[in-house]
């Protein structure tokens, strides 16, 4: 605790500094958040998620470029002795805004996270995007990283990402990230470069998304693809070589429609057999899907949706698998979600939300008697 404080107080000084001493503007924000959850099947209990402060500055130089930065931190993972989360809002990182583009270099999120729209986050509560629901249900089995999301959605990775800037509703953004091993929640060092972890290696990340109005119709359309080189060769253990599990290969897209108070949107995604290996007698996949609605009114939003994911383990996934059911290779295992919220805007920052989330777990095997929560969780969240 003494080293966190120490630590706060050294960057809050650091802020202060630079608001003396930069010819520019400098930004404290954060958020606090508190969720309460309970019902059938779980335990229930009081916890957080996404409590966090963050600085952020910009300057303009003398060519007229904005150059700019910012720090971002989740105190949840500091309380739990794991270091900093390797997803937003946690990163660190800067940019150089252009008149044509803008670059950002550091531990961020790649062009497909920014530019596919989000629908897992709508439906007040966070949908399953949050995870809110997650936090009392630990049973998913369909999951790759983010549930009901691409593989590598909202990691901070550590890479450089050029975005174009709006032309007549387009944008088109690159990631290229030497190792998807390293993220905001590593050190500094670099040593063991592409043999860091069970993640994939060098990839890129193309994202591009189209917005438009028509007759009072407004929609946001986004796709994006990755493709990398393949996980950690240490991971491999089918074929006895150390070159035989396959390459990234991620294809996700999303479309987002408003029409005065309502608000609709749907997404897909499929990470193919990115963590299965090239001899697999049988072949891994991971894809899913998402529907959701708002109804505004006023302070006031009403929401639904729907999500579902599978994971099919091939021969290589089964192998190093650390978490086992009956279930054998090859066994299609889904999550399925429907969930229902209402927000509630307090004014100054401060949201109220109540979510209930019936879900259902099937790891492909008729002879397993799964566990089927039906959670409600209510939170308060203050953002500065």
């Amino acid at each position: 605790m003494n080293k966190f404080l120490i630590t706060l107080a050294a960057l809050a000084a650091f802020s202060l500094a630079s608001v003396a001493s930069a010819d520019g503007h400098v930004k404290v924000s954060g958020a606090f958040q508190q969720v309460i959850g309970m019902g059938d099947d779980v335990d229930g209990g009081i916890t957080e998620k996404f409590t966090r402060f963050g600085f952020a500055a910009d300057t303009t130089t003398d060519n007229g470029w904005t150059v700019g930065g910012s720090f971002a931190m989740e105190v949840g993972n500091l309380a739990a002795g794991t270091g900093l989360s390797a997803y937003g809002p946690t990163g660190n990182s800067m940019y150089i805004k252009m008149d044509m583009a803008t670059i950002t270099i550091g531990n961020a999120t790649n062009a497909i996270t920014n530019s596919v729209p989000r629908i897992s986050a709508m439906v007040p509560g966070g949908g399953t995007d949050n995870g809110f629901q997650f936090l009392f249900d630990g049973g998913n089995l369909g999951s790759k990283g983010v549930s009901f999301s691409e593989a590598y959605y909202a990691m901070s990775n550590s890479s450089v990402t050029i975005t174009s800037a709006s032309i007549n509703g387009f944008t088109i953004a690159g990631t290229y990230a030497p190792d998807m091993g390293y993220n905001s929640a590593d050190g500094i060092g670099r040593a063991d470069q592409g043999d860091h972890s069970a993640s994939h290696g060098e990839s890129l990340h193309v994202g591009a998304s189209y917005s438009a109005d028509i007759e009072g119709l407004s929609y946001t359309i986004g796709a994006g693809i990755a493709t990398g080189n393949s996980t950690n060769p240490a991971q491999s253990t089918v074929d006895g070589t150390t070159s035989g599990n396959n390459e990234l290969a991620i294809i996700t897209a999303a479309i987002k429609a408003n029409m005065g108070n309502i608000t609709m949107g749907a997404s897909m995604y499929d990470n193919g057999d990115s963590w299965g290996n090239k001899v697999d007698a049988i072949k891994s996949s991971d894809s899913g899907y998402t529907l959701a609605m708002e109804y505004a009114m006023g302070s006031i939003t009403l929401g639904a949706g729907y999500a579902h994911q599978e994971l099919v383990r091939g021969t290589e996934q089964q192998s190093v698998a650390t978490t086992l059911t009956a279930a054998a290779a090859g066994n299609t295992r889904e999550d399925t979600v429907m969930y229902f919220g209402i927000n509630y805007n307090m004014g100054g920052g401060v949201n109220t939300y109540a979510q209930l989330s019936n879900i259902d777990h099937s790891d492909g095997d008729s002879a397993t008697v799964e566990t089927d929560p039906q959670v409600l969780i209510a939170g308060i969240s203050l953002g500065f």
